[in-house]
């Protein structure tokens, strides 16, 4: 299947901003106008980019970040959907980032839950807690739950409609305008991450499941 260099979900936002240029030009609007215009629509352009990803290690017990960002947090805490103690892998995603998010395994996606909720900024503590998020279970000989959480400024998050088998690194759904992704490994696995430590969705190894 062909990959969109730019996701589908920013044609309505890079249509009308690039709309809106064009007129400008064409009525000669204000300078200020031709200029905010031309932003928003580089903007749009840019922030809906859909890259393509080589996995930085694709042995057998491989973890992938399912996210672009930064770790602001390693912690031991009850995942949802399973409702076992794992490690929580907290990214933080800015409006640079890739938004997409991607399978962090080899396997299937066996369970899904949708919460509403609030859309607390993403500072606030409560905010993993409270607000409108998608989890998802990855399953092989292990489970993986990943988090996509809205913020302030997020009110979207796409479901791109996978379930069943996915790839190492496979695109699974989206978060729009600056957000964060929890992911819940299991206990014993071994980490190569650290806290304050850049990602990239796709790409970066966060560590190994212990599969024996």
């Amino acid at each position: 299947m062909k990959t969109e260099i730019i996701l589908k979900e920013g044609y309505p936002y890079i249509f009308v901003s690039g709309g809106l240029f064009l007129l400008s030009l064409i009525f000669h609007f204000n300078a200020f106008w031709q200029i905010l215009f031309f932003v928003l629509f580089a903007f749009f352009v840019f922030f809906f980019r859909n890259p393509e990803r080589i996995p930085e290690d694709e042995s057998k017990g491989a973890i992938i970040s399912p996210s672009d960002g930064e770790i602001i947090e390693i912690v031991e805490e009850i995942a949802p959907i399973v409702k076992e103690e794992m490690i929580k892998i907290s990214i933080r995603l800015s409006i640079f980032d890739v938004h997409v998010q991607r399978s962090p395994i080899e396997g299937e996606i066996t369970a899904k839950e949708y919460i509403h909720g609030l859309f607390l900024a993403l500072g606030n503590k409560k905010a993993s807690e409270l607000n409108e998020q998608h989890r998802v279970l990855f399953t092989n000989s292990s489970k993986i739950v990943v988090n996509q959480i809205a913020g302030f400024i997020t009110r979207r998050i796409v479901d791109f409609g996978l379930f069943g088998r996915v790839k190492l690194g496979e695109r699974y759904g989206m978060i729009m305008f600056g957000s964060q992704v929890d992911m819940y490994v299991p206990k014993n696995t071994k980490l190569k991450v650290t806290e304050f430590q850049k990602v990239k969705a796709g790409e970066s190894l966060i560590g190994f499941l212990n599969e024996n």
